[in-house]
């Protein structure tokens, strides 16, 4: 955590010069991810839908938060398993391809992800927090930014939960 608020330190007032800010810099939306959860064999698919919200600090770079829930549920040797929440505060840097509208998209960041899991009559709740990063395309069109993606939303303690996401933002 002492990193990612030093290097938000350090990257923001570098990234404010000599670029031009936005009209619009808020924005708000919503992600669907696919996540592959892996622990020590184990491997299920988990699924999140989640609120995201965004400043623009110049047309380059973004700061990012999320918060989801469990979309779905992972069944592994009669437990099952479910995200209880997802938390995520991440800076968004995209670069233009060719012209404005379609951007490369790279994340960095922090996320906090708790999963239950229950079965035979027991339920047990972990959650843990870890470096968080990601990489994929968006495309403008007027106010909406469409995003599909790579990230990495857990790797620690030989756990390692990724997948994919697909976002949709509203700029104001």
């Amino acid at each position: 955590m002492k990193k990612l608020i030093l290097a938000t330190a350090l990257l923001l007032p570098l990234s404010t010069m000599s670029m031009t800010l936005d009209k619009s810099r808020l924005y708000m939306g919503g992600s669907y991810s696919n996540i592959d959860y892996q622990q020590q064999g184990v491997t299920f698919d988990l699924s999140t839908v989640s609120v995201v919200g965004g400043y623009r600090v110049n047309r380059f770079v973004a700061l990012e938060g999320r918060l989801g829930r469990g979309q779905s549920k992972g069944n592994f040797a009669g437990a099952v398993f479910e995200v209880d929440r997802y938390v995520s505060a991440n800076i968004v840097g995209t670069y233009p391809l060719g012209d404005e509208n379609l951007r490369l998209y790279g994340s960095l960041g922090y996320n906090d992800l708790e999963i239950t899991a229950q079965g035979a009559g027991i339920r047990v709740s972990e959650s843990g927090d870890s470096a968080a990063y990601g990489l994929g395309i968006s495309y403008v069109v007027g106010p909406l930014e469409y995003r599909i993606g790579y990230e990495n939303f857990y790797d620690k303690d030989n756990v390692k939960a990724d997948g994919y996401t697909i976002t949709v933002n509203y700029t104001f």
